[in-house]
C-alpha cells in the first residue's frame, strides 16, 4: 500500500547554489550524497511530519540530456516531481499496472559519510508521481532531529498541486492512487502535465 507523501523533487543544474538559496530562505539543508547513476547528487530538507524536499543537481550536463528531469534543470531549474512511499512496490505496481510508465527497479545513493542506501522506484505516467520503497531503513535515507528544525518555521508539506491538460482523466487516474492510500492533492488545468507547486505547513 501507499503509506504517505514521501518527498518533492526540485532539480537544478548546479546543486551548491540551490543549497545556498534554500538556506537563505530559512531551511536547514543536509547534504545527501551521490546517486548510483553518478549523474546526479542531492541535498535534503526534511520536515517534522516525515516528508522532505529533495534538491537534485546534475554533476555532468554532457551525460544528463536523457535524464527525465534534465529539461527542468536545463530550463533554469525548479519543481520537477514527487514521490509516494510504498511498503510493497510489487503489489502497488501490479494494482496500478495501467498507470505504470517504468516498472520498479533498484537504485540508491552513497551518503557523504559512505553509507550505501538502496531503494526501488517505479515511475507512473505523467502527471502522476513516482513510487519508492526502501530496501535499507528509511531513517537512513531521511534525516531527522536537528535536520528537521527550520528557522522559517516549516514543519511539513501541506499540499502538492498537479497541473494537467485533462483534469477529468487525471482525477480518475489519481483516484486509483487514493484507493491505495495516496494523500489528497490539488489538480489544476495547465498547459502541460506535471507538478506545479508545493505548499508548506508551518508551526
Amino acid at each position: 500500500m501507499l503509506r504517505q507523501l514521501d518527498h518533492v523533487v526540485f532539480v537544478f543544474r548546479e546543486l551548491q547554489s540551490a543549497i545556498d538559496d534554500y538556506r537563505r530562505r530559512g531551511f536547514t539543508v543536509t547534504p545527501g550524497g551521490e546517486h548510483a547513476d553518478r549523474i546526479t547528487h542531492n541535498a535534503l530538507i526534511p520536515f517534522a511530519d516525515g516528508t522532505y524536499l529533495e534538491l537534485v543537481g546534475f554533476r555532468d550536463p554532457s551525460r544528463s540530456t536523457t535524464h527525465r528531469w534534465w529539461t527542468v534543470a536545463a530550463g533554469g531549474g525548479g519543481i520537477a516531481d514527487f514521490a509516494l512511499l510504498s511498503d510493497d512496490i510489487a503489489a502497488d505496481t501490479a494494482a496500478l499496472a495501467d498507470l505504470v510508465k517504468t516498472p520498479a527497479k533498484e537504485s540508491g545513493r552513497i551518503t557523504p559519510d559512505g553509507v550505501e542506501l538502496k531503494w526501488r522506484t517505479a515511475v507512473l505516467k505523467a502527471p502522476l508521481p513516482f513510487i519508492i520503497e526502501d530496501l535499507t531503513p528509511r531513517e537512513f535515507r531521511v534525516p531527522s532531529g536537528a535536520a528537521a528544525d527550520h528557522a522559517n518555521g516549516a514543519i511539513g508539506i501541506a499540499l502538492v498541486i498537479i497541473g494537467t491538460t485533462d483534469i477529468a482523466d487525471t482525477e480518475w487516474r489519481y483516484a486509483s492512487l487514493r484507493e491505495r492510500g495516496a494523500p489528497q492533492v490539488e489538480i489544476r488545468k495547465a498547459e502541460r502535465d506535471g507538478l506545479l507547486d508545493v505548499r508548506f505547513r508551518s508551526d
